[in-house]
């Protein structure tokens, strides 16, 4: 009688599982750059005064572009996506040539 009583609850047990919801992924772990952080990145890079920063939407992400005046008195337009390591963002200056 123990034994069937025992069967039966594990059964149940198992059952239970099955219908339970799966393990959700841990969050990840990747940073997002803010505007604020890709207007500080782009300051210490160019060691030049900031013009403008905006945020324009990109899918689920951003695109960070800051106009920013070198101390050699040139206007550049550095663009830098959100979700991309600093290393890998897009930098292109307001010259037209790279």
């Amino acid at each position: 009688m123990q034994l069937r009583f025992a069967t039966a609850m594990l059964a149940a047990v198992l059952c239970a599982g099955a219908f339970a919801a799966p393990p959700k992924p841990p969050p990840a772990n990747r940073e997002h750059l803010t505007l604020e952080g890709a207007v500080q990145q782009v300051q210490q890079q160019t060691d030049g005064r900031i013009l403008a920063a905006d945020s324009i939407p990109s899918g689920r992400n951003k695109l960070y572009r800051i106009k920013v005046l070198t101390p050699e008195g040139r206007v550049r337009v550095m663009q830098l996506h959100s979700n991309d390591p600093p290393a890998k963002n897009k930098q292109h200056d307001g010259s037209g040539g790279h």
